[in-house]
């Protein structure tokens, strides 16, 4: 039996060639990382950790960032009281405006440019005391407070409500008190009409601006009626002398003579003044025209150093 013998040969590893220098793979995990960093990603996610310093600002609500924040300009003034103000050239400011009073004030601009001025509390910014608008002339509006615990706006010139209608007293210094034992012809038309009583031949004034609507004369004396807007209408009846040359069309103003009282020690007229049709009493239609006694305003307005 014979055997046989084969020589052995070593077997040589192959190359791996998976083993080379990944170039390629560095090159695009570097590039990855640049890009990482320069999008921000990093900064992000570092500030997103519940790392120390990572807590967003504290953001102080206080009367002067709200005033920026409305494109005001903020001033502190004396007893307690702050101001934000506001140059109006446009009317797209108006809309950026921060109280819908305050856009109504601005709203009513006639010059090129005119100054907006909030006053209030620096602690009770959102509520003003007053507003002033620097205009044509100067404006002021004092906030209120009504009978009803209810904030009302008050115009400075005329002490009314505002916005509204102003009507003014018809008779003034020569007015004289109507007694509860008062009597005259036709007592039962008060039901229709107010009653009022003056020194002889004084002076009768219209309550408000308007057009005349109708002269003439009839049982009571001679008469007038004005067509005032907003649905109001007012008839004095009762005049001694009617204002010469005064007819139908003709425009008037508020306060304006119409006529005179009769010759008498005392006389007497009556007023008939109706809104959207209906009669409405005349101490009703000026209470609510000047909700706020003329003392509680003249004191408000001491308080704020007018």
């Amino acid at each position: 039996m014979s055997v046989e013998f084969q020589e052995y040969k070593v077997r040589r590893k192959k190359n791996n060639t998976t083993h080379k220098f990944p170039l390629i793979r560095l090159l695009l995990v570097s590039a990855a990382a640049f890009l990482v960093y320069w999008t921000g990603l990093v900064h992000a996610v570092v500030n997103a950790l519940p790392l120390p310093g990572n807590d967003d600002p504290v953001v102080v609500d206080n009367w002067e960032n709200r005033c920026h924040n409305y494109g005001g300009t903020p001033f502190a003034l004396e007893n307690g009281l702050v101001q934000c103000s506001w140059l109006l050239t446009d009317s797209t400011q108006v809309q950026n405006l921060p109280d819908s009073f305050l856009r109504y004030i601005a709203s009513l601009r006639k010059s090129k440019a005119s100054k907006l001025h909030w006053v209030a509390s620096a602690e009770d910014f959102s509520n003003a005391r007053f507003i002033l608008h620097e205009d044509e002339k100067p404006y002021v509006y004092l906030r209120i407070m009504g009978r009803d615990s209810s904030y009302v706006w008050i115009s400075k010139d005329t002490g009314c409500r505002f916005p509204g209608i102003c009507p003014l007293l018809p008779m003034e210094s020569s007015a004289l008190p109507i007694s509860d034992g008062f009597d005259f012809e036709g007592q039962e038309s008060l039901l229709a009409m107010d009653v009022f009583s003056g020194i002889g031949e004084a002076p009768i004034q219209s309550v408000l601006p308007g057009i005349v609507l109708a002269t003439g004369k009839d049982s009571l004396g001679y008469f007038v009626e004005i067509d005032h807007g907003f649905n109001v209408t007012s008839r004095t009846s009762g005049i001694g002398f009617m204002k010469e040359q005064l007819a139908a069309g003709d425009s008037i103003k508020a306060g304006s003579d119409i006529g005179r009282l009769s010759p008498q020690d005392s006389s007497a007229f009556y007023l008939t003044v109706r809104q959207n049709g209906l009669f409405v009493r005349w101490s009703d239609f000026y209470a609510a025209a000047h909700p706020i006694p003329q003392e509680r305003v003249s004191e408000f307005e001491k308080s704020l150093g007018f």
